[in-house]
């Protein structure tokens, strides 16, 4: 019963918020340009680099562990949430916000297309080529 209403119409709310709050003009000099390219790439080789790590040192293929890479990388909700309390608590200032806000707009943005790429329409063309799992039952 809760389910609908909160994605339905608290969710989209929680992300107009987000948006009326970020003033992305404030990125206005190209140092500002440039430390946003910086957070954006160290975002992206922090946590898709590291979770790529994680899966090649547990076994995955290369295929898989490049598809957890950047599924992990998808930020959003939780990241809008700590960021907004930061900049209402006044621990982050509004370019910064602005810059953040980026960073976890693209890097959501760009996980779908990435994932398709790497594993295949829909991730369904991996799973596929694996066989089915044998029943306990020895059918």
């Amino acid at each position: 019963m809760v389910y609908p209403l909160t994605t339905a119409f608290l969710l989209p709310v929680f992300f107009v918020y987000s948006g009326l709050n970020t003033k992305i003009g404030l990125v206005n000099t190209p140092y500002l340009w440039f430390l946003a390219a910086v957070v954006l790439l160290a975002a992206i080789a922090g946590k898709g680099l590291a979770c790529y790590g994680a899966a090649r040192l547990h076994g995955e293929t290369h295929r898989e562990a490049m598809a957890v890479g950047v599924l992990m990388n998808a930020r959003g909700l939780m990241e809008l949430i700590i960021l907004n309390i930061g900049l209402q608590r006044g621990i982050i200032e509004p370019a910064l916000f602005a810059i953040m806000v980026m960073m976890a707009i693209i890097t959501t943005l760009m996980a779908t297309p990435l994932f398709e790429r790497i594993y295949g329409g829909r991730g369904t063309r991996g799973l596929a080529d694996t066989p089915a799992p044998r029943s306990a039952g020895g059918e």
